[in-house]
């Protein structure tokens, strides 16, 4: 019998492809589609000034009992101030060449189908970087250096990040600055991920070539050229353009105000919405650690933290988040106990039981910072909206001409941000021992 040479006729084949491009990396979104959208409407003011609210730091204090004829309490009134979220402006782009277009009129359902992937890819993105920042305290960063490294211009190169944060905020083709210290590392900024060894906690790097800086988000970074030099340990990597060349935590943030920033009592922001934390003490949350030494988890902490929150608030803890190396650390809590009550899957979130009535609930998410367990009553930390998702552009509907280039643009943009009214209700379980291994 013949055997037919299929290498031979390849040419003749009709390629098939699936109905959609297969993900080769995690994307995790709970966190961020967990917080609901806050009732509040925007104060009508230009720019777009933000949301108000007002926070009674202390209750009237003319009360007390008094003898017959006595004079009575002094009319003291509650201490008071005022706090303002304000949006922050996040986008994702969608490009498309000339010729992508009009090959797609020869075949407009391919095209459709084509279109259709890309703009759900970009809305993708767009969500699983906004859980990203969830995590973080609305200045961009993704990891810090555990070894010294050497940026080569000719060639790709490595960085280690092999320490409890690891590379877990890191993703293949993200553009990033490194910072040594508060300032920007003029002679590595501008770097794009090429590949991530999670094992390893290996990042490697396109060649450093100066191919991103034309459209650095920060003028000044825009002159800078990197160089084949060290990049001191320690250092930090930090997303594109997510903090001035000259940081502090009074700067303005370009992302969104995440959990590190909210679970704060002023040593990590001096201010959080418009409140300096030093003159108006109350309005902090609450945090239990160990003074930077690591100790092993307990029911106990975990029950300690539940009381700081019902101590210095009318709420009672509801949710605690943690990511998987705490989850690891709870089932190893658990194991010897029969009465234990498996995790189960609850609308797409893992989710565990923690008490007696499973009242409180445990939610994992990958993403969540290594070291730590959030405690927060339900609907205590809400999405301040000023735009949902969408569409931006004079005409939503259409793809826009690039200026000068033979390429249509269409971007998605949201303005909002997520705060929280009631940071005393928030307890921040800190300084818990990792386990040996993690994925990354």
């Amino acid at each position: 019998m013949a055997t037919i040479d299929t290498t031979a006729l390849a040419s003749q084949f009709k390629r098939v492809y699936g109905e959609k491009i297969t993900d080769l990396f995690a994307r995790a979104t709970m966190t961020y589609n967990q917080f609901a959208k806050s009732s509040r409407k925007a104060s009508v003011r230009p720019a777009g000034a933000g949301y108000y609210f007002s926070l009674r730091q202390g209750d009237i204090e003319s009360v007390g009992g008094r003898a017959q004829g006595a004079l009575l309490p002094e009319p003291l009134i509650g201490d008071g101030v005022q706090g303002i979220i304000t949006p922050k402006l996040i986008y994702a782009v969608l490009r498309m060449a000339g010729l992508a277009i009009e090959a797609g009129k020869g075949d407009i359902a391919a095209f459709v189908d084509a279109q259709g992937d890309a703009t759900m890819n970009a809305y993708n993105a767009l969500i699983n970087d906004l859980n990203r920042q969830c995590h973080g305290d609305g200045y961009g960063l993704l990891g810090t250096t555990s070894a010294s490294a050497t940026l080569a211009t000719g060639s790709t190169w490595t960085a280690t990040f092999d320490n409890d944060r690891g590379v877990r905020y890191m993703k293949k083709g993200m553009i990033c600055d490194f910072y040594n210290g508060a300032a920007i590392d003029q002679t590595a900024s501008s770097v794009r991920i090429s590949s991530i060894d999670p094992t390893t906690k290996t990042v490697t790097f396109e060649a450093g070539a100066n191919s991103y800086r034309a459209y650095h988000p920060l003028t000044a970074a825009q002159s800078y050229s990197n160089t084949a030099t060290a990049i001191a340990s320690g250092s930090f990597l930090v997303r594109y353009g997510a903090r001035l060349a000259s940081h502090a935590t009074t700067n303005a943030s370009y992302e969104i105000m995440g959990l590190n920033g909210m679970y704060d009592d002023g040593t990590l922001l001096a201010t959080f919405e418009g409140v300096t934390v030093a003159s108006d003490a109350e309005f902090k949350a609450n945090i239990l650690d160990n003074s930077a030494v690591n100790r092993e988890l307990s029911v106990d902490l975990m029950l300690a933290a539940m009381d700081m929150t019902a101590a210095r608030s009318t709420a009672a803890v509801d949710t605690i988040r943690m990511g998987l190396g705490q989850r690891r650390k709870y089932f190893g809590l658990l194991s010897p106990d029969i009465r234990f009550v498996p995790g189960k899957l609850v609308g797409g979130y893992e989710q565990l039981a923690f008490s007696q009535n499973a009242a409180v609930k445990i939610v994992v998410d990958p993403v969540t910072q290594p070291n730590r367990l959030y405690f927060e009553p339900d609907s205590i930390i809400k999405k301040y909206e000023l735009t949902p998702i969408g569409w931006g552009g004079f005409d939503p509907n259409k793809m826009h001409w690039r200026q000068d280039y033979d390429e249509a643009t269409m971007y998605l943009r949201t303005y909002l941000n997520l705060g929280c009214e009631n940071r005393p209700a928030l307890t921040l379980l800190d300084d818990l021992v990792e386990p040996s291994s993690m994925p990354f």
